[in-house]
């Protein structure tokens, strides 16, 4: 772990400062925000800068390729406990379950274009009772639909610009460095960019991280005050906000080796979001109506109990025992890289 204690070296006061002016200036206001659509602009950012990276790595892949051939030293595969902090870093990427719930509010039946002029967002007519009335019993709403897109399609950029940066990124450097470029001089132009690219991929991130955690945080709290569900208070939204920065902005001044950071969020809160709170919520989703479908119920009570009945014993079964084992698959993989993760750190 590359950890940066030493305030008199200039590379070290550089790094704490510039950390400090863009924490404070971009992340902070972008965290404030209370909503994630307030955010998409800064999101095609990341998607832009993430292509941008993609392109070069394998550009400049081949071209080496082409130039030096094959690289000798290459390993398909790498066998032993440090296997195991490959899983880390995919379950890291792709842990995008705490956006889901916050996107799926903030989806419309009929949305707003992202450019240009159009109808607004149609969320309040979803409870009038003539809207209600022209909807088929069980009809999949189209929020739902728009929602199978959204992670289809961002699962699949992500897939292809993860996969592609880590191939080439191994074929140009075999002992590559856990941040890829970190192996490209500060003479490559191109690889600079990136750099830059990154590091603005990592500050829109940063709140589209902290909303969610925020909101947890919140409901918990007016869970516990006995609070109405819907209160809003500035002062909670900012307190929390601000308690979320400052921590993580500690870390940052102090750890310096992304891979790291990766390594511990993946073995511990990335295994519980992706795998061992799935499995909980599919279980006990045989107890709760389908998602998406619209009832002409008139309370959600009837609503789970009519979904409850609909149910058959095998389909019960299927998610009992594929919630189990999604479980059990998730604790067994918490304890590996859990245990991977704390060794290489003493190490």
């Amino acid at each position: 772990m590359n950890v940066c204690l030493k305030p008199d070296e200039f590379s070290c006061l550089y790094y704490r400062v510039v950390i400090l002016f863009f924490a404070f200036v971009v992340i902070l206001p972008l965290a404030m925000k209370t909503t994630l659509k307030a955010l998409k602009y800064s999101s095609v950012i990341s998607i832009v800068m993430l292509t941008y990276l993609t392109i070069a790595l394998v550009i400049i892949g081949i071209s080496s390729l082409i130039s030096k051939g094959f690289p000798s030293d290459i390993l398909v595969w790498r066998a032993g406990q440090h296997a195991f902090i490959i899983i880390d870093i995919v379950v890291f990427a792709f842990q995008c379950h705490i956006q889901v719930v916050p996107i799926f509010a903030e989806l419309a039946e009929m949305p707003k274009p992202f450019f240009g002029n159009g109808k607004g967002p149609l969320e309040e007519r979803l409870l009038d009772d003539e809207v209600l009335s022209q909807v088929t019993s069980r009809q999949r709403s189209e929020r739902v639909k728009r929602m199978d897109a959204v992670i289809f399609v961002s699962m699949s950029i992500c897939l292809i610009g993860y996969c592609m940066v880590g191939e080439f990124g191994y074929l140009i450097f075999p002992d590559v460095d856990s941040d890829v470029l970190k192996n490209f001089g500060n003479a490559n132009v191109f690889m600079n960019f990136a750099r830059i690219g990154m590091a603005v991929v990592a500050m829109v991130c940063y709140p589209l991280q902290s909303h969610p955690a925020r909101s947890i945080v919140d409901d918990a709290y007016k869970a516990i005050s006995k609070a109405p569900v819907h209160a809003f208070s500035w002062t909670r939204h900012i307190v929390i906000t601000l308690i979320f920065f400052v921590s993580t902005l500690a870390v940052a001044l102090i750890i310096s080796d992304l891979g790291t950071v990766f390594s511990i969020v993946g073995s511990t809160g990335g295994v519980m979001v992706v795998f061992i709170i799935p499995g909980v919520l599919l279980i006990r989703g045989i107890y709760s109506p389908p998602v998406g479908y619209v009832q002409q119920t008139i309370d959600e009570e009837e609503a789970v109990k009519l979904s409850t009945s609909t149910r058959t014993g095998s389909q019960k079964c299927v998610q009992i025992v594929g919630g189990t084992l999604i479980i059990a698959f998730g604790l067994l993989i918490f304890s590996a890289t859990s245990y991977v993760t704390a060794t290489g750190m003493i190490s």
